[in-house]
């Protein structure tokens, strides 16, 4: 099975296994403890935090563990702020997990309004600069796309937020740009920022939100006290030691992924531009994460030709996994796609160990599902055909 779609989630590390073996059968230790044994544990997660930290910049009292990138998202936004009021402003392309979070804002009482994005998913400074004012309290713009792979420019808003909102807090969901990009929070001049095990072989269930120094969070999770009194609950030791270990052992190796991927990607474009007609690209080749590519087929059902790749043993995504059980013309309508294009979204997300040989499977695999696609609407009637303009090179 060829697997292309890891922003949606990525296999653990095998390197993972002996840390979930080490703290789950013979280092099982509650970190709370008294004894001993206890205050190793308790070690090792500090040891831990430290390795994450250092990955994004940041010192390692900033650092909270999480059970997801997704409620690192939700304390961000609604544990932040010291206001009962104010206005917050998120961007129209952000991953569900923050969207949801700034509708729920908006029950509160605030006043949430969304930045409009480029045709990309980038996030459009100007019009952005226009909507800041001394009323904005939150910000909230993510670091990479996760459904084109669009890259914000962290730093130039974040110059923009302190000009024009000077109180306002800076967030950013950094899941698809961790692992993938180099990450420098206080160069970023972000306030928050999260993360995500998953997205980068290490174990689901663990995630982190980095909260600059100074910063009060409100509590999440009521109970002991951990995590700086923000999420109660005894910690997720396994999981922790296995995320900083595939952090520390595989983070150096950045730069030389990023370059791979980005010829893997360019590659699938040319490649797709032979091959096909009708094919619209979402992904900005020149400002964008090389791991996340999304094309649409003009009329062409996205979920249709998922299923039928899999078929053919090949496994993409239609865009964000946490969207996929829902029906959402959110990101379509957010990126000026149109009718004929918005239900034949793609998207395909690579790691450092997909090959070319995985993109002309891939290539090989959409043709010959578009020629059955084809085969099977020339039986149909045309008031239910919806393949009519689907056309191969």
């Amino acid at each position: 099975m060829i697997y292309l779609d890891n922003a949606a989630t990525t296999r653990l590390d095998d390197g993972c296994w002996e840390k979930l073996k080490q703290y789950n059968n013979q280092e099982f230790y509650n970190p709370s403890a008294l004894y001993r044994k206890a205050m190793e544990a308790s070690k090792a997660i500090r040891s831990a935090r430290e390795v994450i930290a250092k990955s994004l910049g940041a010192k390692s009292e900033e650092i909270i563990f999480t059970a997801s990138g997704s409620e690192a998202d939700n304390i961000a936004l609604l544990c932040s702020l010291k206001a009962k009021s104010g206005k917050v402003i998120v961007g129209s392309s952000e991953h569900s997990a923050v969207y949801n979070c700034a509708l729920e804002l908006k029950v509160r009482g605030y006043d949430v309004n969304f930045a409009p994005c480029d045709r990309y998913g980038r996030t459009d400074m100007a019009k952005l600069q226009a909507m800041l004012d001394e009323k904005v309290v939150l910000v909230s713009i993510m670091h990479v796309c996760n459904e084109t792979g669009a890259l914000n420019d962290l730093a130039g808003i974040s110059k923009l937020i302190k000009a024009k909102s000077p109180r306002a807090l800076f967030h950013s969901d950094g899941v698809q740009a961790y692992g993938k990009i180099s990450v420098d929070v206080k160069s970023l001049g972000v306030d928050l920022y999260s993360i995500s095990g998953h997205k980068v072989h290490a174990p689901k269930g663990i995630g982190a939100l980095y909260c600059r120094s100074g910063l009060y969070l409100k509590t999440f999770v009521h109970g002991g006290g951990q995590e700086n009194g923000v999420r109660s609950a005894t910690e997720n030791v396994p999981s922790i030691m296995a995320f900083a270990d595939v952090v520390d052992r595989n983070f150096c190796n950045l730069k030389n992924n990023f370059k791979n991927v980005s010829e893997l990607r360019d590659y699938l474009l040319c490649e797709l531009n032979n091959n096909f007609e009708n094919i619209k690209v979402n992904t900005d080749i020149e400002n964008s994460s090389p791991y996340v590519f999304s094309f649409a087929f003009n009329s062409a059902r996205g979920e249709v030709m998922v299923h039928c790749l899999e078929d053919k043993g090949v496994i993409i995504g239609t865009g964000s996994a946490c969207n996929s059980q829902k029906s959402t013309k959110r990101i379509p309508q957010a990126l000026g796609v149109n009718d004929d294009y918005a239900q034949g979204m793609l998207r395909v997300s690579f790691n450092e160990c997909n090959t070319k040989a995985d993109v002309d499977c891939l290539v090989k695999a959409l043709r010959e599902s578009l020629s059955d696609l084809i085969k099977y609407q020339k039986t149909a009637s045309k008031d239910d055909c919806i393949l009519s303009r689907l056309k191969l090179r």
